[in-house]
């Protein structure tokens, strides 16, 4: 397994990344990790309802259509805002280079609109990261051993990111969501406020069924040995899910201490 010193996978979340009018919030975060880290894998999703409206349109296109077609036209999502943000990164005068699943042979196994990843070539990574710092990559496809696109499921450009992570020995892997970090319950506008998990264990990830990491994706993680940091944009605040026990977090609210 080829390990990359000081790797950080970030992957941003369509609800952080919701249209091109967010890309210099997406740069000023790369940059903000750019200090810590020699390199970063950054995995995207489409923008947020992109990937809603693909699949209305292939429906409308043709009723019963082949699955390879359909995981192609709804991975288009993610091709754009992977290439956006590829673009906004080299426009801001940092060194980042966009690759595609069959560039660097990431390939999945299983149905075609639900497949998981099974390999990834070390090597084009390798030679991704010679010049550049920053690989840019599109979540959610993969490439079948048929040379077929693949789907990885719905929330599978989080899946991508952990996979990644897993392969390359990353030192964090980072879920940037719409929340900083994971709560007891969904915060309501009105009535208690839920406490955030400073630290929460794969296992209770699956139990709890947390909407911010879906059960399936936390046992992944936990069999690949990946503890995930999860967050939103600019915050210090999170939750580290891993092999430690839960944490709930007894200090100011996430609202209270950065307002």
């Amino acid at each position: 397994m080829t390990a990359f010193r000081s790797l950080l996978v970030l992957k941003f979340g369509g609800s952080v990344l919701p249209d091109s009018a967010a890309m210099p919030l997406a740069v000023s975060e790369v940059c903000r990790h750019l200090e810590a880290h020699e390199r970063i894998i950054v995995v995207v999703s489409a923008f947020k309802h992109h990937t809603d409206s693909l699949e209305r349109s292939a429906a409308a296109l043709c009723a019963a259509p082949s699955p390879d077609t359909v995981a192609f036209f709804m991975g288009l999502g993610e091709m754009r805002s992977a290439a956006e943000l590829t673009l906004a990164l080299q426009g801001a005068g940092i060194k980042a280079t966009l690759r595609m699943p069959w560039d660097v042979w990431f390939l999945s196994s299983g149905p075609p609109l639900d497949a998981v990843p099974v390999a990834v070539s070390h090597q084009r990574f390798e030679e991704a990261f010679r010049e550049q710092r920053i690989v840019v990559f599109p979540g959610f496809i993969g490439r079948g051993q048929d040379g077929r696109p693949h789907l990885l499921g719905r929330g599978g450009s989080d899946l991508t990111a952990i996979f990644l992570a897993a392969e390359f020995g990353a030192s964090r892997c980072i879920l940037l969501k719409d929340a900083p970090g994971i709560f007891e319950w969904d915060p309501a506008p009105v009535g208690p406020r839920p406490r955030r998990y400073s630290r929460m264990s794969w296992d209770d990830v699956v139990a709890l069924g947390a909407r911010m990491l879906k059960p399936a994706h936390a046992e992944y993680a936990r069999r690949r040995g990946v503890t995930i940091e999860v967050m939103t944009l600019g915050s210090s605040f999170s939750t580290i899910v891993g092999p430690d026990a839960s944490e709930l977090d007894a200090s100011a609210q996430p609202g209270e201490a950065e307002s």
